[in-house]
């Protein structure tokens, strides 16, 4: 693929908005036009009026020519409004569109991604790298089509009023272009570098500001402190010395500049001197000249933006490029009522190049429950991730009511699976808006219904603002066991088809997990759950138990059948008493 095809690809990741906001773009180089056209006759009428007063002409003529001039720097100046009003204006809208797009992208990439990708490092992709974006299509290209613009009209007018002196001119600038792409390169390498430090410095702030109760138990925070500090430096380090490359830049830029400059100067004035050229004449090309000085000099400039914006979008590129391994396909249409029905066929999972789970074959009829009990790493809830296709799962495999669970559309399949883990995570919010997050039309009675459900009730009346109370990032206000039965009544509030509760009960004490269970067993009668836990207690009751070891069904059966075989589950349940005992000793 040819490096221009490449870039062509990058760039159709802002040339779609370019085409959405395209009266925005039209209107905005419309005033550039406009802008330019105005200001640009104003040395040519410096001309007329110098040549005016040589030539003792009326003092009308002389005010006519100096109201003119008046007029067309207003009206470049109401044009040069627009050219702003309308093109930052398409920048922000682009920028508020991508910002959408990439976390929309984001919602429907699957754990795996998350698992390689630290989260700093994505939301430095959504502020930082997305401004340099920004910058990029916003003032880059409102300055790199003003700059084109203005040197054309400058040059064709200078070229007018004299060939040689132009060509003069242009010799201290040739050197500009070589100049422009080997110090642009180097601008790039080192925004990239930039960049990447950026994301690995808020990746550190958020990791620990996340795990702030880990540190201080700890006393981590001198270390951490020490640790930020020193990524702190490296990128200030790396952000110098894009300083150092640009501030040369911008001072070659000038210098070249200058040198035009002066060249004009001298040769411009040896030619007024043999009568070559009139005062007006060289007035007027000094006005050109003294109008390009700044396009000359904005070229390191926008040069830069144009970099740094380039490498963000590479950065932004690699997100939105990255695809989800259980995104609908196209034979993903079935999306019917659930009636509660699994089957595993010879199940098989391996994650990074370990196996997870082996060769697991069960059926589960409509409204079984079923309990899952085992070691720690033994595939427990890997079997749940791939019920609701968290991961992606081999075709023939696992089928819901005798569908391919990659044949469900994804919304479909999991608005009708309900699912509360361990460690739940809960949003800055309020209690009811929690639990209400599992039914996004649930009515205040539903709510208290499922609150009730999960013990939950009597919790939340102790509350001073009852389900208005805020539980604080994560959760954070309440307990592991009020965090864990919030999340079990955001799970059963919609009635799924199929409820899974991974250990979801491990912070709760055996009797709150007793009635839980009798109530879900009461409402959702008729219901499949998977019941996922450590203890036998949770699982006991189940019609059938599953006991995995090493990602295998080691047992199988009734909690009898597994008492009566004397195997593992056995030696689990007899273990587990005794702590029962010990405890009330």
């Amino acid at each position: 693929m040819s490096k221009k095809h490449t870039e062509k690809k990058q760039f159709e990741t802002v040339l779609k908005y370019f085409k959405k906001y395209k009266r925005y773009l039209i209107g905005g180089l419309i005033s550039v036009v406009l802008s330019n056209c105005l200001i640009l006759i104003m040395p040519y009428i410096s001309k007329l009026i110098f040549d005016a007063l040589k030539n003792n002409e009326p003092s009308s003529v002389i005010l006519n020519y100096v109201l003119l001039s008046v007029g067309a720097a207003v009206l470049s100046g109401l044009f040069r409004f627009f050219m702003r009003r309308t093109i930052i204006w398409m920048s922000r809208y682009i920028e508020y569109d991508l910002r959408n797009e990439i976390f929309g992208h984001l919602i429907q990439m699957s754990p795996s991604f998350y698992h390689q990708t630290r989260t700093g490092d994505l939301m430095a992709r959504m502020t930082n790298d997305l401004e340099a974006v920004r910058q990029m299509v916003g003032p880059g290209v409102m300055y790199i089509s003003d700059t084109i613009l203005k040197l054309t009209i400058s040059f064709a007018f200078m070229f007018y009023l004299s060939t040689s002196l132009t060509l003069y001119a242009i010799i201290p600038l040739v050197v500009l272009p070589l100049a422009v792409n080997k110090i642009g390169n180097m601008v790039h390498s080192r925004s990239m570098k930039v960049q990447e430090k950026f994301s690995e410095l808020t990746s550190n702030a958020q990791e620990n500001l996340a795990g702030i109760r880990v540190v201080k138990a700890y006393c981590q925070e001198e270390n951490e402190v020490a640790h930020f500090s020193t990524l702190s430096k490296m990128y200030i380090k790396l952000n110098m010395s894009l300083a150092k490359l640009q501030g040369v830049f911008v001072p070659t830029m000038r210098l070249f500049a200058s040198l035009s400059y002066l060249t004009v100067f001298y040769f411009g004035g040896l030619q007024v001197i043999k009568g070559n050229l009139s005062l007006g004449d060289i007035v007027a090309f000094f006005g050109y000249l003294s109008m390009i000085l700044w396009p000359v000099i904005a070229i390191g400039w926008v040069t830069s933006l144009y970099q740094r914006g380039k490498a963000s979008l590479e950065r932004i590129n690699k997100i939105l490029h990255s695809n989800s391994p259980v995104a609908d396909t196209e034979t993903a249409t079935y999306e019917q009522q659930m009636l509660g029905k699994i089957e595993f066929r010879n199940l098989s999972f391996a994650y990074n190049g370990s196996k997870v789970l082996k060769n697991i074959n069960l059926t589960i009829n409509p409204g079984q429950m079923v309990g899952l009990v085992g070691k720690t790493g033994s595939g427990k809830s890997t079997i749940a991730a791939l019920l609701t296709k968290l991961f992606k799962v081999q075709t023939g495999q696992l089928f819901i009511d005798d569908v391919d669970i990659n044949n469900w559309k994804l919304d479909s399949l999991r608005q009708q699976i309900g699912f509360a883990t361990q460690e739940p995570f809960l949003f800055s919010d309020t209690v009811r808006e929690n639990i209400r997050y599992g039914k996004a039309d649930a009515t205040e009675i539903e709510i208290q219904l499922a609150s009730d459900i999960a013990a939950l009730k009597k919790d939340i009346q102790t509350f001073q603002d009852g389900f208005d109370t805020v539980v604080g990032e994560r959760g954070i206000t309440l307990s592991g066991g009020q965090k864990q039965r919030t999340a079990i009544a955001r799970a059963i509030i919609g009635k799924p088809s199929i409820l899974i509760l991974d250990d979801a009960t491990s912070a709760v004490d055996t009797e709150t997990e007793h009635q839980i269970n009798e109530k879900i067993t009461t409402v959702l009668n008729g219901r499949t759950s998977l019941i996922i836990s450590h203890r036998v207690s949770s699982v006991k009751d189940a019609d059938i138990i599953l006991y995995l070891e090493d990602g295998a069904v080691a047992e199988q059966g009734t909690h009898e059948e597994l008492i009566a075989n004397n195997g593992y589950y056995a030696e689990l349940y007899k273990s587990q008493l005794l702590e029962e005992e010990l405890e009330q000793l």
